[in-house]
C-alpha cells in the first residue's frame, strides 16, 4: 500500500490541473488521466510533451478520455487497486469555444462542452466515490471539481461554457447532498482569468491580441499564476467537511473591484 495520500487528477496535464497534480505529488502517489494531443471544437488538449513533463516529477500519466465513463472507472479502479486505496479526486477537465451570444451558438457546441466540462466532472466523481466511501473518515476523502467563474454567473459571447460550468456547479452540490453522512467531501473551486492556454483560447475567442483585457476585470488586475488557483484546491482537498457543498472563489476578485 502507498504511503500518503493517492490521488488522481482528471484533466490535469497541463495548466490548473498540472499545478495540482504537482502540489498533491508532495503530500501522496498521484495519477493523472488526461486526453492527449486531441482537439475539441478548436482547441488544442494537452500534448505528449506536457505528459512528460509530469512524469519527469514522478507524476503518472494516463491518457484517457473522461467523456468515456467504462473507461474512467477501469482507469480509477486500476489506481486504487495498484496503490490499495484512493484517498483524493479532483476533476479539472476543461474546453472552451463560442464567441457567439446564445441564440447564434450551435447546438453541437452547447452538447459538447457539457460533456467536455461537467461530463467528465460526473464521471470521475461516479468512479472515485465508492473508493473514497471506503476511506476512514479521519483521512477527509474529498472529491474536488474545478469548476469557473463562468459557473457562478454569465459572460458574454460564452453561453455554452457558461451552461456547461454551471452544470460542473451542480455536480458538486448534487453530489455534496448525495454524500450527506458520509465521511466523504465533495468541494468546489472556481477559478478566475488565470495564465493558462484556456485564457489564451479565451482571449482569442473575443478577438484579442493578448489576455491582460481579460485580466482587469479581477481586482487583482494580473492574470493568475495556475499554481495559486491550485494551492486553494489543496486546501480544499484538505479541510474536510467545513467546506462541503461549497464552490470556493479563486478568482482574484473577479468582478469585484
Amino acid at each position: 500500500m502507498s504511503a500518503g495520500p493517492v490521488a488522481v487528477v482528471g484533466g490535469g496535464a497541463r495548466g490548473i490541473g498540472a499545478a495540482v497534480a504537482r502540489r498533491l505529488a508532495a503530500r501522496g502517489p498521484v495519477v493523472v488521466l488526461d486526453a492527449l494531443d486531441t482537439d475539441t471544437l478548436g482547441y488544442r488538449h494537452a500534448t505528449a510533451v506536457d505528459a512528460d513533463g509530469l512524469r519527469a516529477d514522478g507524476i503518472e500519466v494516463t491518457d484517457l478520455d473522461l467523456r468515456d465513463l467504462a473507461a474512467t472507472r477501469a482507469a480509477v479502479d486500476d489506481v486504487a487497486a495498484r496503490h490499495g486505496r484512493l484517498d483524493v479526486a479532483v476533476s479539472t477537465a476543461s474546453v472552451i469555444a463560442g464567441g457567439n451570444p446564445l441564440w447564434e451558438t450551435a447546438s453541437e457546441v452547447r452538447d459538447v462542452l457539457l460533456a467536455a466540462d461537467a461530463a467528465t466532472a460526473w464521471n470521475l466523481a461516479a468512479a472515485a466515490v465508492p473508493h473514497l466511501l471506503a476511506r476512514p473518515a479521519g483521512d477527509r476523502p474529498t472529491v474536488c471539481v474545478t469548476t469557473s467563474v463562468a459557473g457562478e454567473r454569465g459572460l458574454y459571447g460564452l453561453s455554452a461554457y457558461v451552461v456547461a460550468k454551471h452544470a460542473a456547479t451542480g455536480v458538486v452540490r448534487a453530489l455534496a447532498a448525495d454524500l450527506a453522512g458520509t465521511s466523504v467531501t465533495a468541494v468546489g473551486v472556481a477559478p478566475g482569468a488565470t495564465d493558462t492556454e484556456m485564457l489564451v483560447a479565451t482571449a482569442r475567442l473575443y478577438g484579442l491580441d493578448d489576455v491582460a483585457t481579460l485580466a482587469e476585470h479581477q481586482a487583482s488586475r494580473r492574470a493568475l499564476d495556475p499554481d495559486e488557483v491550485a494551492a486553494v484546491v489543496e486546501l480544499a482537498c484538505t479541510a474536510g467537511p467545513v467546506v462541503h457543498g461549497a464552490v470556493l472563489p479563486a478568482d482574484g476578485g473577479f468582478g469585484r473591484g
